[in-house]
């Protein structure tokens, strides 16, 4: 579950990341630019919902992961 959150996550930044280059192009139409300013929005809800819980923040404008823990299944308790 954890090495699958954190695919997700660095995925979700990766998408994040691209959008805000594409939104850099001077040569955006300005159909290209809602659409884009309106996937932003959704992403950055999302990514401001995992920095809630903890797993991701914000520094200088780039999102990174945290920490995310891996538990041993080995171990009996």
């Amino acid at each position: 579950m954890e090495r699958k959150l954190k695919k997700a996550l660095l995925s979700t930044i990766g998408n994040y990341n691209t959008l805000l280059k594409q939104l850099d192009d001077p040569a955006i139409t300005p159909a290209r630019t809602a659409e884009l300013m309106a996937a932003k929005a959704a992403l950055l809800q999302v990514l401001q919902h995992f920095a809630n819980a903890e797993y991701l923040e914000c520094i200088d404008g780039q999102w990174r992961i945290k920490v995310i823990v891996v538990m041993d299944r080995s171990v009996d308790c």
